[in-house]
């Protein structure tokens, strides 16, 4: 399990880093990114907006985020998304991994289908071509999956056909619902306190199994998890990139020049806060600085983290690129996701996340010390 655990992290590392290894790219944001039916982009498309609608044609892959993301086109790649609501009418010809609160595919995608969210709906003219891995809290099949389904999260419906097989790993009073147009080519598996409704008419080709060991099944969704860890991390790294742009040049340069001191101050502030925190707690008057003071704590973790990803991120594409990039936006996506592999591997990832914090924290408080000298 180990082995096929790291495998998978290889190569789905692979996979979300392959559009960051092309050339070609083209960069769009905006409150608003449209993509008219005549034109049609060489390369691979990065953008980040309140509302993204693709009815034109992608030659790479689409990594996007916003509250929206439509896309009516064809991509010739795989589509990466994090948003509200996502929703595929048109021609996916690769992956397509999203995450947002809802889903829905009208279109065609050739390869695999991951999602993670609250709901997921696969309508009745959608096909995928592989195998479709989601964490939706309800999860409607309409369509066609050609490979398995991997399903995780509440409720299943199925009205469309699997060509192979259907498994479910529930919670307490999950249940499964298959309609008289249900068809499944493979096996039915199913974890322990999943109520199973068949209509008359539905078919199941293979066997219907109980999955007794319910953490081993769980496995399955480690990588998919990480996928879910990174597309949140760039969304609020999208949020900070753009208003904060000189800022985080300046701690990345305060970060390369004072490598030592800014980790120091950072473990200095990562250990005090919730120290003070705690101490606050047993005063009636400081009780809400001692909130306020974690919940700060918890937003400085994240933000640690993520400015150190995008150092990493800078660093990267000076070495491939080896040009100045004017956009945060590439060196966010590519250090993102970096970053939190590495902070994935056993053993030793949290040390690497640790550092990152320290690190990216540590760099804020010497840039606002030096700022305030000047103040």
């Amino acid at each position: 399990m180990l082995k096929n655990i790291k495998l998978s992290l290889i190569i789905g590392g692979l996979l979300i880093l392959s559009p960051l290894c092309v050339s070609a790219a083209d960069i769009k944001s905006g409150d608003n990114v449209y993509l008219p039916p005549q034109e049609t982009i060489e390369g691979n498309l990065y953008a980040a907006s309140n509302n993204i609608t693709i009815d034109g044609e992608i030659k790479g892959d689409l990594i996007a985020a916003a509250q929206t993301i439509i896309v009516n086109g064809r991509l010739d790649g795989d589509l990466i998304a994090a948003a509200q609501t996502i929703i595929v009418n048109g021609e996916v010809n690769g992956n397509v991994r999203l995450a947002g609160n809802s889903a829905q595919i009208n279109g065609t995608v050739a390869r695999n289908l991951n999602f993670i969210g609250n709901a997921l709906d696969i309508n009745k003219n959608a096909k995928i071509g592989w195998d479709l891995m989601s964490g939706a809290n309800n999860i409607n099949i309409a369509g066609l999956i050609n490979g398995n389904v991997y399903g995780n999260g509440n409720n299943i419906i199925l009205s469309g056909a699997v060509g192979k097989n259907l498994e479910f790993i529930g919670n307490k009073n999950s249940g499964i619902s298959l309609s008289s147009e249900a068809n499944i080519g493979g096996d039915l598996n199913y974890s322990e306190n999943i109520k199973i409704l068949k209509k008359d008419g539905a078919q199941i080709s293979g066997q219907t199994k109980l999955i007794k060991n319910k953490e081993k099944a769980k496995n399955k969704y480690y990588f998919f998890s990480i996928i879910y860890k990174i597309l949140a991390a760039i969304i609020i790294g999208l949020i900070i990139i753009f208003p904060g742009k000189k800022i985080i040049n300046a701690l990345h340069d305060t970060a390369q020049k004072n490598p030592w001191a800014s980790l120091g101050w950072g473990m200095l502030i990562l250990l005090a806060t919730p120290t003070l925190s705690l101490i606050l707690i047993f005063t009636i008057i400081g009780i809400p600085l001692a909130i306020l003071g974690f919940l700060v704590w918890f937003l400085v973790l994240c933000l640690g983290k993520i400015i150190s990803a995008i150092f990493i991120g800078k660093a990267v594409n000076k070495i491939l690129n080896k040009k100045k990039e004017k956009s945060l936006l590439i060196p966010l996506l590519a250090g993102v996701t970096i970053a939190w592999l590495l902070f994935s591997i056993p053993f030793i990832g949290w040390i690497i996340s640790l550092s990152a914090t320290c690190l990216g924290l540590g760099s804020l408080i010497m840039y606002l010390k030096t700022k305030k000298r000047y103040v």
